[in-house]
């Protein structure tokens, strides 16, 4: 490792059996400082705190010792009930029951993305979160670069991400949509590619994740309202293209129509009422 620190941020990774045994397999024959997993994400508890873990007891308990102590306690009482309440064997239920809700997420998510022309991103490694390609609702105009402000039809910044907005209004919280080729600068530093795994990749998609504590009826919901909404958004897409197209027509248009000399008009003669009369009178 050359002496460099592995830091793992394992997000979701606590709920994937595969996952803790590649990482267990890196702590014996590598080097794996220490591995970070949320609570939230992973013990059905408000946002706000981490478990770190690693092989190495002394490590722990140094970064232990180096946090400074004046956060709130709440996160760590929050943990402790729940895990009292559901017990070991409740925790590895919900575990096998997510296992079983990922397979019928991944099945809704192909079943939405045959009708819309879309396809689930195949990725063999990956039983948690899921990606779903947005290829149909690509905005004409490329990504803008820089200042993290979007392009799309019209100029409005409405594109690709603009479902995630909508889903987010319909009360689906968690999804996330990549916008292809999206450039971002951040502190100077170009990012190209911005929210994907690598700069070129080919596809626009949004990911979902079937993480612990979901529901079927809720994972159907879900799919209700996605579906709904990329019908949504195509139909405004396909309106916001003909006002673009309207807008070129009327433009040239009248460009067309200023280019010829416009007729002279008459000279005006002044007409004094008598009303105006008056006033001078009076004035003079």
């Amino acid at each position: 490792s050359g002496g460099v620190a592995h830091v793992v941020n394992n997000a979701y990774g606590l709920q994937c059996a595969g996952t803790m045994r590649r990482l267990a397999r890196a702590m014996r024959v590598g080097r794996v400082d220490a591995v970070v997993q949320s609570t939230d994400k992973n013990f059905l508890v408000p946002v706000g705190g981490a478990v770190i873990a690693g092989a190495d007891k002394e490590t722990i308990e140094a970064i232990g010792q180096a946090y400074p102590g004046r956060a709130s306690a709440a996160p760590l009482q929050d943990l402790f009930i729940t895990l009292l309440s559901m017990g070991a064997d409740g925790y590895r239920g919900l575990l096998r029951e997510r296992e079983g809700l990922a397979v019928h997420l991944r099945a809704r998510l192909v079943e939405v993305a045959a009708k819309h022309g879309e396809r689930v991103l195949d990725t063999p490694n990956n039983s948690i979160s899921f990606g779903l390609t947005l290829d149909s609702l690509q905005t004409p105009e490329a990504p803008s670069g820089g200042g993290g402000g979007s392009g799309g039809i019209g100029g409005g910044g409405f594109d690709e991400t603009y479902l995630g907005s909508m889903l987010f209004t319909r009360c689906v919280s968690g999804t996330r949509v990549v916008r292809r080729g999206e450039v971002k600068t951040i502190c100077g530093v170009k990012f190209t590619g911005f929210g994907s795994s690598f700069d070129d990749y080919p596809h626009s998609y949004l990911t979902a994740a079937c993480a612990i504590g979901v529901s079927r009826p809720e994972i159907d919901r879900f799919i209700e309202v996605l579906d709904k909404s990329m019908t949504q958004f195509k139909k405004r897409q396909s309106k916001e293209e003909h006002k673009a197209k309207s807008g070129k027509i009327g433009g040239a248009k009248a460009a067309a129509g200023g280019a010829e000399e416009s007729p002279k008009e008459p000279a005006a003669i002044p007409i004094e009422t008598d009303a105006q009369a008056g006033t001078k009178d009076l004035g003079n």
